[in-house]
């Protein structure tokens, strides 16, 4: 999902960062409940993503966890 619709920005990044990535989307949405439906939420989950990733964050349990605690403090 996430290497599909985020094909553009993910193209920057090799086949292992681009995989990283998507584990870190799929779980920050189902951390956050963010589900098929919600296209803004995913959207803004996976823009945040690819920024932590241009910043040198590429682990997905790092990702997830950041954009999983950002989250529940916007809340």
């Amino acid at each position: 999902m996430f290497q599909t619709h985020y094909a553009e920005d993910a193209a920057a990044f090799d086949a292992d960062a681009v995989q990283a990535m998507g584990k870190a989307f799929t779980e920050s949405c189902n951390a956050l409940q963010i589900f098929q439906g919600d296209q803004r939420g995913r959207e803004a989950i996976a823009v945040r993503i690819i920024e932590l990733a241009r910043s040198g964050v590429l682990d997905a349990t790092a990702l997830r966890d950041r954009v999983v605690s950002e989250g529940h403090a916007r809340v």
